[in-house]
């Protein structure tokens, strides 16, 4: 029975350890599909990140591996960067992203790959009928995405509505979304405003 245990716990690591490679690998693959297939025209929407605390080499590489993981097959993400101060900077999706991966985007600029880094990540959006996770609760309302310290799962991203409502969004295979008694944290609204960043330079990526 001893040997069955060791050996099973042997192969949960050795399935990690290939999880981690596979998520390495990808994220340093720069290949992509036709350049004729990148979107160009502009959607409206209001979907921002505010980074704090961390430097501007370090958050262009977090967002080139974030852009070498999601865009193999498609351009999902085209994320647009804006330096507010040394140490603070504003993300936009000019072209619009799904709701599930700008939540992946928040929790992969939280938990990179390969770069140290203690940011605070907040980020804020109006939510849309159909949006994953989205329910009568929460839709067509202004909310705020954000992690706390005290989560220990990192797969997931916490939510709260503009009139204080809370729910825990989980990126497990059933995608769950998790009602909360009361929110993790009460809605602020950003201290970046999202028009004033049509006068910043900017970088896209893709």
């Amino acid at each position: 029975m001893k040997t069955f245990l060791i050996i099973g716990a042997i192969v949960i690591i050795v399935f990690i350890l290939k999880a981690c490679v596979s998520g390495n690998n990808s994220a340093d693959d720069v290949s992509r599909q036709s350049e004729s297939d990148k979107p160009t025209d502009l959607k409206d929407n209001d979907k921002l990140i505010v980074i704090k605390n961390v430097t501007h080499q370090d958050i262009e590489q977090v967002l080139i591996k974030f852009c070498n993981i999601y865009n193999k097959s498609d351009y999902a993400a085209q994320p647009r960067l804006f330096q507010i101060n040394p140490s603070t900077y504003a993300v936009t999706f000019p072209y619009d992203i799904k709701f599930d991966l700008f939540c992946f985007a928040i929790n992969f600029l939280k938990y990179p790959i390969d770069i140290n880094w203690n940011a605070e990540i907040r980020a804020w959006a109006t939510t849309n009928t159909g949006d994953q996770w989205i329910t009568e609760k929460s839709i067509n309302k202004k909310v705020m995405l954000y992690l706390t310290v005290d989560d220990k799962e990192y797969d997931n991203v916490f939510l709260t509505t503009n009139d204080n409502i809370g729910y825990k969004l989980g990126f497990a295979m059933a995608h769950e979304s998790q009602l909360l008694n009361m929110p993790k944290e009460r809605y602020v609204e950003s201290d970046v405003n999202y028009q004033s960043l049509k006068s910043l330079k900017f970088k896209d990526f893709d």
